[in-house]
Formats: C-alpha cells, sequence, structure tokens
C-alpha cells in the first residue's frame, strides 16, 4: 500500500508541475503577443508618418513647381518683348510631370507693390502653400560683379551714390558690394589702403579670410553668399548691316542722325586712329562683331548735345593705347552702356582722359580699366583689374530697372510657405 500510495503522490506532484509550466508557457505567449502587436502597430505608424512625410515632400515640389511656372511665364514675355500688367500667369490643379503632384497658382500685380504670386502643390490629402513678391532684376546689383578675380590698385576707393538724386555719396545710404562667385585663394586682392563703403562676398562656402587677399583695405561686412551669382547671357540685337568699318583716320566724324556714320546698325569693327574723335550726336545702339581699336589720344565723346547716348554689343576685344578712352559729357552712367557678347577670355581694356560715366556687363571678359579721373557705374566681368588708383562711385539707379533693359527678369525678393 504504501508504494501505491507514493506512486500516486508523485503523480499529483507531476501533474502540479506540468499545470505550473503550462501556465508560464501561456504568460509568455501572451506576453509576445503583446510585444508582436506593439512593434506592428509602431512599424505601421512609422511607415505612415515616413509616407505623409514623403507626401509632404511632393507636395512642397509641386509647390516650387508652379512658382517657377509662374515666374518663367513672366520672364518669357519680358525676354520677347510682349510683357505688359496683364500678364498674370495662373494654373488650377496641373498635373506634375512624372508624379502624382499638382500644382495650382494664382499671380496678382500691382503698379505699386509688383507681383505676388500664390502657389498650392497637392500629393494626395497633402498640400503645401507657398507665397512670393517679385522684383524686376537688372545686371548691375553689384558695384563690381564677378566670376573670378578682382584686383584694386592701392589707394581705390569705392562708395555709392544715387545719380536720381545728385552725385553725392552722402545723399544715399546704400553700400557698394563687390564680389566674387569663387571661392579661390586670394580670388579678391585688396591692395594697401583700399577703401569700400561696402561689403565683400565671395563665393557659396568661401572662406572670407583666404580668397580674399588683404594687403591693409578697410571694409564693411565680409561674407560668403548664400547662392552663386547669375550671369544671364546677352544676345546682340538682329541688325542685318551695313558690315563695314567705323573708322576716323584724321579730325573727327560723328554717328548718329545726320552724322557720318548711322546711329544703330551691325559693324565689323571700330577704328580710331592717333588723336582722332568719334562724337556720338543721338541714340546709338551698335552691335559691333569684331574689335574697338583707340589709337593714342584717340576719344569718343559721347556728347550732351540732344541727350546722347551709346550702346555697344561687342564680340571682339576692346584695345585702348595712352592717352585714348570714352568721356560721357552727359554724367549719366547709362549713357554708356558695353556689353561683351563674346566667349570666354575675350579681352576689354578701358581708358579715359577724365571721369569715366558707364557700365559694362561681360560676365566673360577680361576686364581691365585704367581711369584718369573717377568712375561713376558698375562692372561685370569674369575678372576685373583697376589699375591705377580711383575713386569709383557704384550708381544706384542702375539697379532699378524696367521690363526693357537688357537682361531684365523677375526674381523672388520674398518667400512665405505654410
Amino acid at each position: 500500500m504504501m508504494t501505491c500510495k507514493t506512486k500516486k503522490k508523485n503523480r499529483w506532484v507531476c501533474r502540479k508541475k506540468t499545470g505550473s509550466v503550462l501556465v508560464l508557457i501561456i504568460f509568455v505567449v501572451l506576453i509576445s503577443l503583446i510585444i508582436g502587436t506593439g512593434l506592428l502597430a509602431l512599424g505601421t505608424q512609422t511607415r505612415v508618418e515616413t509616407l505623409g512625410k514623403i507626401q509632404d515632400i511632393m507636395a512642397h515640389s509641386a509647390a516650387d513647381a508652379g512658382m517657377e511656372y509662374a515666374i518663367q511665364q513672366i520672364n518669357n514675355t519680358v525676354k520677347d518683348g510682349t510683357w505688359s500688367p496683364s500678364v498674370l500667369p495662373n494654373a488650377v490643379n496641373t498635373p506634375l510631370s512624372e508624379s502624382d503632384s499638382t500644382y495650382s497658382v494664382m499671380t496678382q500685380y500691382s503698379a505699386t507693390t509688383g507681383y505676388t504670386v500664390q502657389s498650392a502643390g497637392t500629393n494626395r490629402n497633402r498640400t503645401r502653400n507657398i507665397a512670393a513678391t517679385l522684383r524686376l532684376k537688372g545686371l548691375f546689383d553689384m558695384a563690381i560683379q564677378c566670376r573670378e578675380g578682382v584686383v584694386l590698385k592701392g589707394g581705390t576707393v569705392i562708395e555709392a551714390i544715387d545719380s536720381d538724386i545728385s552725385l553725392d555719396p552722402d545723399d544715399t545710404d546704400e553700400k557698394a558690394i563687390i564680389g566674387t562667385n569663387s571661392i579661390n585663394a586670394g580670388s579678391i586682392v585688396l591692395n594697401n589702403n583700399v577703401k569700400i563703403d561696402g561689403d565683400v562676398v565671395v563665393g557659396v562656402g568661401g572662406d572670407v579670410g583666404t580668397v580674399i587677399k588683404d594687403l591693409g583695405a578697410s571694409t564693411l561686412d565680409r561674407y560668403s553668399l548664400s547662392a552663386d551669382v547669375e550671369f544671364p547671357t546677352v544676345e546682340p540685337p538682329a541688325f542685318v548691316g551695313p558690315d563695314t568699318l567705323i573708322e576716323v583716320k584724321i579730325g573727327e566724324k560723328t554717328i548718329g542722325g545726320g552724322g557720318d556714320y548711322p546711329a544703330s546698325g551691325r559693324f565689323s569693327g571700330l577704328k580710331l586712329k592717333n588723336d582722332c574723335i568719334l562724337r556720338v550726336i543721338d541714340n546709338c545702339v551698335l552691335y559691333i562683331t569684331g574689335d574697338v581699336n583707340m589709337s593714342n589720344s584717340s576719344e569718343i565723346i559721347v556728347d550732351t548735345t540732344g541727350n546722347a547716348s551709346l550702346v555697344i554689343y561687342l564680340d571682339g576685344s576692346w584695345i585702348s593705347d595712352n592717352s585714348s578712352g570714352v568721356t560721357n559729357t552727359t554724367q549719366s552712367s547709362s549713357a554708356f552702356q558695353l556689353f561683351g557678347t563674346g566667349g570666354v577670355g575675350q579681352i576689354i581694356d578701358l581708358k579715359a582722359k577724365g571721369d569715366m560715366f558707364g557700365s559694362v556687363y561681360a560676365p566673360n571678359a577680361i576686364l581691365t580699366v585704367f581711369s584718369g579721373g573717377d568712375l561713376y557705374g558698375a562692372f561685370v566681368a569674369d575678372s576685373f583689374e583697376l589699375k591705377n588708383p580711383a575713386r569709383f562711385y557704384y550708381d544706384v539707379a542702375l539697379k532699378d530697372a524696367s521690363v526693357l533693359d537688357e537682361g531684365a527678369h523677375y526674381v523672388i525678393s520674398r518667400w512665405n510657405e505654410k
């Protein structure tokens, strides 16, 4: 009997132990199920959030595309000369290429505030809105603006004026900015005693202490650009001739209505012999496919009589010998404009017997300036060097572009997004 009872007791003990293990297994399974369900829910939530972020990005990209569409439509009309205040690009649920996103655009124009553009981008159930104010930008937002190097002779002073007010720098609060897109060491050389009443800027990410070689200059702020400066392409006018040489071999000749040469046209070159003068007596626009050669003591005079002006589109080089130069007697920076339309490495050497008034836009050119007096205007080039110390007054009036100005285009001035 004892053996049997002992066996029964052991079975009971075994059953008790087996039941405890079963409870433990069930508990572990339940915990695993809870954890697994939680992880699954967390993974699902993460995927939903990620999908939402992707849709946000795609909606934002669609809104950007709508804004770019509006700006491009406006600038197309500026470029082809058909712009008017009625140019108001609009779009409703326009599909974005290679995407399931759409954009809608509403554009308004005011003579006082200019353009305002609102763009909404949508991707499925996500929408992003962008609002921007546009301004008309010309070619001369800086005093000196280059792709590569800038060298200023010791003793040079750069200040800003507003010729719409006066030629006195005390009459404007604007500052003169010079800069380069380059980040290479020594791209800007400021020699001893250079004084700039304004800022010096270098290319995106550039170290101002490395890019600017300061040999004893004083400036205001120095910093790197947030985005590279763009250099719009300027196309020469579609003149058909006469494809002859403008030449003065002795004495003086005139260009303009009733003069020795017509006020506008395409010419193979311009050549002045020693001591000769070409007098501009009208509003003249020239496309010169060859070179400009100015011999010793020769001079181009933009005559104040009749409010004359001279605009030159130049494919070739501009070479100036000693004591030659351009004299703009109108004292208007916009009355002499030189557009370098040549390729990379174009050479432009400008001289002036006295004060020089004018602007040069030649983004592919090596531009060298020799002045016999003060400089008024603005310069854009691949590289720029001022060979002699001078006072250079950047004319901020050149920033006030109109849709008729060469290279004018609308850009974003203020931006807000939701």
